[in-house]
């Protein structure tokens, strides 16, 4: 049992799954504001950059509200990094309960551009409102970029509706999750055409390095098998000057007698 959890432990950590469910939070100021090389930093957006929370962009679930488990948020980090590699489209989860007196709109779209994330995106965030939850989904990118071809409002506002009626309506937040992101994934699948992710993909199968493995491994145990089995073979010189004494054009092979002319006599 030991053994296992060492492997686990290891593969945790040479992944770099984040396993904390308390998201580090970094310090912003006006020196040191800690944006995109793509913002920058003005009068007018300078107290929005201040009360926006600094984070790393790889880790992508910011659970602030601490709803979900060690456990529960690793499933989901796997889940969404699945979605982000299947559609590359960068995603990440937001929970708070301090909306750092913004709208939640804001609230999200801020968090979106002022932290590293890529240019194309679509943002969650659920702010609990003291027992009264709200939920908000932000597309981040240009218009007529994929995030806004394949999630138009009226597709997130029913997504939104399902996930709400289904799950946070009932406290369970982790199966909220989990269905958002299959929600926004078979809606990509559908415009797309991508492979759902959770599915076994032959393009991304090594295919030709296990033909060439497995032809590679034929051929070394055919030559065993041969070299154990086989006797060794003598090869034989069968030119006229190795096989033939020359004055006598007597055959001098060791396997063969030699040949003399017939005289005519009973054979």
């Amino acid at each position: 049992m030991k053994r296992y959890l060492w492997i686990l432990l290891l593969f945790i950590f040479l992944v770099g799954l984040p396993v904390s469910a308390a998201p580090v939070q970094y310090t912003r100021t006006k020196n040191s504001p800690r944006l995109p090389k793509d913002v920058s930093l003005e009068t007018v957006n300078l107290d929005d950059v201040l009360k926006t929370p600094s984070v790393d962009a790889k880790a992508k679930i910011y659970d602030f509200a601490d709803l979900l488990s060690e456990a529960e948020e690793a499933q989901v980090y796997i889940q969404l990094n699945e979605y982000i590699k299947n559609t590359g489209i960068d995603a990440i989860i937001v929970t708070t309960d301090d909306l750092a007196g913004f709208e939640i709109n804001d609230y999200i779209y801020h968090f979106y551009d002022y932290n590293d994330f890529q240019n194309i995106g679509i943002s969650f965030v659920l702010y609990t409102n003291n027992g009264n939850p709200s939920v908000f989904v932000g597309r981040n990118g240009p218009k007529g970029s994929e995030v806004f071809n394949a999630y138009p409002d009226a597709t997130i506002s029913s997504v939104l509706k399902t996930i709400y009626t289904q799950h946070i309506a009932k406290g369970n937040y982790v199966g909220a999750f989990q269905t958002y992101i299959q929600l926004i994934d078979g809606i990509f699948v559908k415009v797309y055409g991508q492979e759902p992710i959770g599915t076994a993909s032959t393009k991304s199968f090594p295919w030709v390095e296990v033909i060439v493995i497995s032809f590679a491994l034929s051929f070394i145990i055919v030559l065993l098998v041969i070299s154990k089995y086989q006797r060794p073979l003598k090869l034989i010189d069968y030119t006229v000057k190795n096989s033939v004494n020359e004055t006598t054009m007597i055959v001098k092979c060791e396997h063969d007698r030699p040949v003399v002319a017939n005289t005519g006599g009973n054979s």
